[in-house]
């Protein structure tokens, strides 16, 4: 959940400029809290971990992951100095489509962002946000 978080959502800096590549982040231990929203849900869904986060940058190339099927499309709409908003659109198992909007800010040691996932699965359509927040708690163990 953490990586979703920080990829989906997601982001560490130790004076590495952003660009292009990805926003900066502290490496260390973080901790991460996520709130899940939706609305079949009776109410959201909360969930900290923690992980040491070793590099210095999360680049626009971890956020499409190795979790990311092969089948959807990702599209980088910003990266700035500590910004970024991608958004993404995949096949959904069982026919349909889903599209995600996501965005994540760094502030070296901090980081927040959220985002939507659309779903519409043979005529029924479903929306789930989330929101998250991290720290930097540490050093790596």
């Amino acid at each position: 959940m953490l990586r979703i978080s920080l990829i989906a959502a997601g982001l560490l800096s130790s004076g590495v400029a952003a660009g292009a590549e990805g926003i900066p982040i502290e490496p260390g231990l973080w901790e991460m809290t996520s709130t899940m929203h939706m609305p079949m849900l009776p109410q959201p869904q909360v969930n900290t971990v923690q992980e040491c986060i070793e590099k210095s940058v999360i680049s626009v190339d971890e956020l499409q992951g190795e979790e990311m099927d092969p089948n959807c499309s990702f599209e980088m709409e910003q990266v700035d100095d500590k910004t970024m908003k991608w958004s993404f659109d995949c096949p959904v198992e069982g026919g349909g489509t889903s599209h995600g909007e996501w965005q994540a800010t760094s502030h070296g040691d901090r980081v927040q962002g959220g985002g939507t996932i659309s779903m519409n699965v043979q005529g029924q359509a479903m929306e789930m946000t989330m929101n998250w927040v991290g720290q930097r708690i540490g050093a790596c163990p």
